[in-house]
C-alpha cells in the first residue's frame, strides 16, 4: 500500500499503514481511531473465528487514505471502508470490512439518511464498493486480493438498545422486543451487489451476535 497504492495515485504525503498480523482464532475489530486494536472475541463490532487459514493481516484503510492529503483533491468525495482483511495463504480471504450500528432494531439500518435514501445499509454498500473499485485500480494490489479463494465485502452491523427512560415510555414493546437479524448466520448473509459482484467479489452483512468463520 505505502508503495504502489501512493505511486498509482501520485501521493505526495507522506503516509504510514497502520497494519498488524492476527493469528488468534478468535478476535474482534472494532470501528476506533488508529492504532488498531485487538480487542477479545464478542467484545469489538466485528467477530472472527480464524481456524483454517494462520495469520491475517489486517489494515487500517480508511486511517490509510485520510492521510493521503497531497493532492487535496485525491480526499474530494473519496470513499473509504474500515479494514482491509488479507490471509498469507494463497487459499484464505480477501476481506473489505466495514462496521455500523443502529438503534433499536436492524430495520433502522434502512431509514434515510444524509444523501442515502436505502439509509446506513446503502451508505455502507457505497463506501465497500467504491473502496473496492479503488484497490483493484492498482495491479499489484488487484493480483494479491483476487489470487484469494474467498473474496468478500463484509458489513458488520450491532444493534444497541435504547436506553433513554422517556423513549422507552413511548415505546414500551421494544423493553422486550428480541432483536436479532433474521438475514445472518455464521458466514453472515450473502446479498445480492451487482456492482460489487462485478469486481469479483461477494457482498455479505453479518449482526455482531454472530462471528464470521474464516473456513
Amino acid at each position: 500500500m505505502e508503495k504502489d497504492f501512493v505511486s498509482y495515485y501520485k501521493i505526495h504525503s507522506e503516509v504510514e499503514a497502520d497494519c498488524i498480523s492476527i493469528q488468534y482464532e478468535q478476535f474482534d475489530l472494532e470501528d476506533m481511531p488508529s492504532p488498531i486494536q485487538v480487542k477479545s472475541f464478542g467484545k469489538g463490532e466485528v467477530s472472527f473465528t480464524n481456524e483454517t487459514y494462520g495469520y491475517i493481516d489486517v489494515l487500517a484503510y480508511e486511517n490509510f487514505v485520510n492521510q493521503c492529503k497531497k493532492p487535496s483533491s485525491f480526499l474530494i468525495g473519496r470513499k473509504k471502508c474500515d479494514y482491509i482483511a488479507v490471509h498469507r495463504e494463497d487459499s484464505g480471504y480477501a476481506m473489505l470490512i466495514e462496521l455500523t450500528s443502529a438503534l433499536g432494531t436492524v430495520q433502522n439500518l434502512a431509514k434515510p439518511i444524509d444523501k442515502f435514501p436505502g439509509g446506513k445499509y446503502e451508505k455502507s454498500e457505497v463506501q465497500l464498493e467504491k473502496s473496492l473499485k479503488d484497490l483493484l485500480s492498482v495491479n499489484a494490489i488487484k493480483e494479491c486480493l483476487m489470487s484469494k479463494k474467498h473474496r468478500i465485502c463484509l458489513l458488520s452491523y450491532c444493534i444497541n438498545p435504547h436506553t433513554d427512560p422517556d423513549y422507552l415510555r413511548k415505546h414500551p414493546f421494544e423493553r422486550y422486543l428480541k432483536v436479532e437479524s433474521q438475514t445472518t448466520a455464521e458466514n453472515g448473509a450473502e446479498i445480492s451487489n451487482p456492482a460489487i459482484n462485478a469486481l469479483g467479489f461477494e457482498y455479505r452483512r453479518i449482526n455482531h451476535d454472530f462471528s464470521f468463520r474464516l473456513s
